[in-house]
C-alpha cells in the first residue's frame, strides 16, 4: 500500500507521539526518520518474463513490501504480501497473505525474492519499508501491511499497541 505525502506526514506524527516517552529525546528524531524511510520499487518489464518462465516453481504475489527490521541485533529482511496470486506449493490461498522467513536474496532486476525454502515472484509496484520487531511480528500475526497497522494504531492513540514480542 503506497502512501500519499499527507498519509506519510500523519504516519510520522503518530509514530512521534507513540515513541515520545519511550525513546530518549536525543535519539527520537533519528529513530522516527529511520522508521519512516521507505522507497518505492517499481515493477520492471523484465519481471513479466521472469514470471512466465518460473510460475511452476514460485509463489506469485502482488501488493508487497520488503520489510527491514531495524531494532534487532541481527539485520532482518522479510517479504510481506497481502495478495497471493498463486502458490505452486499450495501453502497459501489465492488472495490471502504471506509473510516470509528471512530474505536470502532480492533480485530487483528480475522481481524475485529468495528465502531459505521458497522463491517468490513479485507482480506490480511494491515498497521497501523499515519496521520494528514488534511491527513485523504484528504484520505476520494479523496479516496486515505495515502502513495499515500504523494507521490503526495511530487512530487508537499513542498508548494503544497491538501485542508483540517486545511488549513489557
Amino acid at each position: 500500500m503506497l502512501l500519499s505525502q499527507e498519509d506519510r506526514k500523519r504516519e510520522k506524527e503518530a509514530l512521534h507521539e507513540r515513541y515520545r516517552n519511550k525513546i530518549p529525546p536525543d535519539r527520537l528524531e533519528a529513530f522516527i526518520e529511520q522508521l519512516c524511510t521507505s522507497r518505492v520499487i517499481p515493477a520492471k518489464a523484465t519481471w513479466a518474463s521472469a514470471e512466465e518462465g518460473i510460475a511452476k516453481r514460485t509463489c506469485i504475489v502482488k501488493d508487497w513490501e520488503v520489510v527491514n527490521v531495524i531494532d534487532s541485533d541481527e539485520p532482518m529482511q522479510l517479504l510481506f504480501s497481502d495478495h497471493v496470486i498463486s502458490d505452486y506449493k499450495t501453502r497459501f490461498m489465492r488472495g490471502g497473505y504471506v509473510f516470509t522467513s528471512f530474505i536470502i536474496h532480492f533480485d530487483e532486476e528480475r522481481g524475485l525474492v529468495q528465502t531459505r525454502n521458497s522463491l517468490y515472484c513479485l507482480k506490480g509496484d511494491g515498497e521497501e519499508v523499515n519496521a520494528t520487531l514488534r511491527e513485523a511480528y504484528n504484520m505476520r500475526s494479523l496479516g496486515q501491511s505495515l502502513h495499515v497497522l500504523r494507521n490503526v494504531e495511530g487512530q487508537l492513540g499513542p498508548n494503544a499497541f497491538f501485542t508483540g514480542p517486545d511488549d513489557d
